[in-house]
């Protein structure tokens, strides 16, 4: 979809740039980038190995999980916030991510008029979760931390 060296403003653009030909497609891509940038902040200020944290991200789906599980896995950040804090219109957002569900299970579509609000409200709340990574001094669009596993000692 995007590389990791592309800019948020970039992604963001070209999001809104598929609103007046494909309103759903970018209702679409917008909730996934939005999920792309929960996984990557998870892995990136989890104390876990990364392997560890990806493998439990796979069985996290719908943003009350991401919710539960950002709120297990990073209570030990200073100043730790829950997801519902970080995103700054929580719950506008999970009507917006409801839009995306509805689209992508083929139960509804969406004019350049009904898809842009809840585009915007996606992309606001990515931006939420990308300034919250930095106050914690992870830019999500670089090279994660590598954590790994510690390897049993030989006897």
């Amino acid at each position: 979809m995007f590389l990791v060296s592309h800019s948020l403003d970039n992604r963001a653009k070209e999001i809104r740039s598929w609103l007046g030909k494909h309103p759903s497609v970018a209702l679409v891509v917008a909730g996934v980038y939005l999920e792309w940038t929960l996984c990557r902040a998870l892995v990136g200020l989890s104390k876990r190995p990364n392997k560890v944290v990806r493998a439990s991200l796979g069985n996290v789906f719908g943003l009350d999980k991401y919710k539960d599980f950002w709120r297990d896995e990073l209570r030990h950040l200073p100043s730790a916030k829950t997801l519902v804090e970080v995103v700054n219109n929580w719950q506008a957002l999970k009507i917006a991510f409801e839009s995306r569900n509805r689209l992508v299970h083929g139960r509804d579509r969406y004019t350049p008029n009904m898809a842009r609000p809840e585009v915007e409200l996606i992309l606001a709340a990515v931006s939420n979760v990308c300034d919250y990574c930095k106050v914690h001094g992870l830019d999500i669009n670089k090279r994660l931390p590598q954590r790994r596993q510690k390897r049993p000692e030989a006897l």
